[in-house]
């Protein structure tokens, strides 16, 4: 083969294997990424306008929404696509109420888009350029626990600002308008919306939406300064947790010089417990053997111990009675008495076992409860520990806890206000959940207590709690002045007795007796969430 013919063919193996080359381009550009190439050409064309920033929400435990609830409608305009701006100007006027002068200034400002609230309806044809969103509402007149959800916006609080990092993200929602290579918009291609491809993470909490509707819906029936607590016995979940009176979250501003207490969460806020202290007292005597519940005492209207006078209400007297009788009845002066006998040392141990003092870490602010110290249990000081009464605090949060510690037979689950933090599918991304459980008492002891709040409420104090279920429970009305017959009025308790579920306290700020004012709320409430109970 001559030189010639050699280079001839050479030149057409190279010339071939450089058509099939680029033959295997142009397929792989056109056919396995021509999708992906023909995005990146459209996008090149699209301005993407933001609206709002996309936030997580805050969830129950079965996922049911507490933010974001509703939405609102907004028109939208985007000034580069309008054609007619007058005409314009009236339709935006129609469905806004806003001027059309002022309208007609907007849309000439130069702004790539702007947004009005919808007040009216409006039946006739949108030009391009105006369309209207349906923009969710993260809250609204019926957002529900509001005092653990908190709010978000120039400042936060609550799970809103505990999380705001997570709840947090960079996406938006967008609205994508189509451009020319000139940076003009085209005007016949309309708008598309756009999500984010940021991740958002949301709170899954223990609350139940069901059970937390009906706790406000019972305190606000009954115009209740104070609030109502909800635990589930089994785990410790907070399944309700309400304070009154409420606020709006939207207009948080309007509270913050009020002297009313919109703000404040009194279910996680202390106030002396009164009588309700005394299912720990008597905790304390039976599990240190210092008393037997058929121990004797004669119950005097009132108690002398070192010139302090310590007295029954309205000065009641029950001649001879034991410690399952001195509880019906909630005697103060049996009481102090049993509390002279089990001793200021016990008592107090026996108060930071049921978790009084401890600091629990919920995800929102709170404080914790408050004891004496020993040295001023002596003497008369033994009388105020006995009954719950001056350095003696509690939460109404504390209050269910101790409850559902009793009806949990002495073991005490810490209480959990956080399931989880989840993705937009509802998939656990952190487990928040807590178990975190220890004995406080015996279980025999833990008996003979939920046999005596069962009492309570058959023969004593607590009548206005009885449900048909079964309730048990302890009356308190803790002295705020005595002078003026002041009373802070609480019932705590479980439903039902014989396999407790709930664990229920309610607290009324200033509202006089325990039995007249606070029992009622519980039965009202026990009988409504039995309802949820699966």
């Amino acid at each position: 083969m001559n030189r010639k013919n050699l280079r001839f063919i050479v030149l057409n193996i190279i010339t071939t294997f450089l058509i099939l080359s680029l033959l295997i381009r142009l397929f792989y550009i056109q056919y396995v990424k021509g999708e992906t190439y023909a995005k990146i050409a459209v996008d090149q064309k699209i301005q993407s306008l933001n609206l709002d920033k996309k936030r997580g929400e805050i969830y129950d435990r079965n996922l049911i929404p507490f933010t974001d609830r509703t939405s609102t409608k907004y028109v939208y305009a985007i000034p580069g696509l309008i054609i007619n701006k007058k005409n314009a100007s009236e339709i935006i006027n129609k469905l806004t109420g806003i001027s059309e002068s002022e309208i007609y200034g907007n849309l000439n400002e130069g702004k790539d888009i702007l947004s009005y609230k919808v007040r009216y309806t409006y039946d006739g044809n949108l030009p391009v350029g105006i369309f209207i969103l349906n923009i969710p509402q993260r809250y609204d007149s019926n957002s529900l626990a509001r005092h653990i959800i908190g709010y978000s916006g120039s400042a936060n609080y609550g799970l809103e600002d505990t999380f705001n990092k997570i709840l947090s993200t960079n996406g938006y929602d967008s609205i994508a308008v189509f451009k020319d290579n000139n940076n003009d918009y085209l005007k016949g291609l309309g708008v598309k919306i756009r999500s984010t491809d940021k991740n958002v993470y949301s709170i899954q909490t223990t609350l139940d939406y069901h059970i937390q509707k009906a706790v406000e819906n019972i305190l606000d029936k009954n115009n209740i300064n104070g609030a109502a607590v909800v635990l589930s016995v089994k785990n410790g979940d907070i399944l309700a947790m309400a304070s009154r009176p409420n606020y709006d979250q939207n207009k948080v501003s309007d509270y913050l010089n009020s002297k009313n207490e919109e703000l404040l969460n009194k279910a996680v806020m202390d106030y002396p417990p009164g009588s309700i202290f005394k299912i720990i007292v008597a905790s304390a005597a039976l599990e240190n053997k210092k008393v037997n519940i058929y121990d004797n005492f004669i119950d005097e209207p009132y108690i002398n111990i070192d010139g302090v006078v310590y007295h029954n209400f309205m000065d009641e007297s029950n001649g001879l009675i034991n410690m399952i009788k001195a509880f019906e009845v909630s005697s103060n002066t049996t009481f102090i008495k049993i509390g002279q006998k089990t001793g200021g040392s016990d008592i107090i141990e026996m108060a930071k076992k049921f978790g009084i003092t401890k600091d629990d870490n919920l995800p929102i602010e709170e404080q914790i409860g408050t004891l004496p110290s020993l040295e001023n249990t002596l003497g008369a000081g033994i009388g105020n520990l006995s009954i719950g009464q001056g350095d003696v605090t509690m939460t109404p949060l504390q209050a269910a806890d101790v409850a559902a510690t009793i009806a949990n037979d002495g073991i005490r689950n810490v209480p959990n206000l956080l399931k989880a933090i989840i993705d937009e599918n509802g998939n656990i991304v952190e487990n928040l959940h807590k178990a975190d459980s220890y004995r406080v008492i015996s279980e025999s002891t833990a008996e003979s207590v939920k046999e005596m709040m069962r009492d309570v409420v058959v023969n004593g104090t607590g009548k206005n709690a009885e449900t048909e279920y079964k309730s048990a429970g302890k009356t308190g009305s803790a002295e705020v002045n005595r002078e003026k017959n002041i009373y802070h009025a609480w019932f705590t308790g479980f439903v039902p007795y014989d396999e407790p579920v709930y664990a229920i306290s309610v607290f009324v700020k200033n509202g006089d007796i325990g039995g007249i004012k606070a029992a009622p709320i519980f039965k009202q409430i026990a009988e409504e969430i039995m309802k949820y109970y699966k």
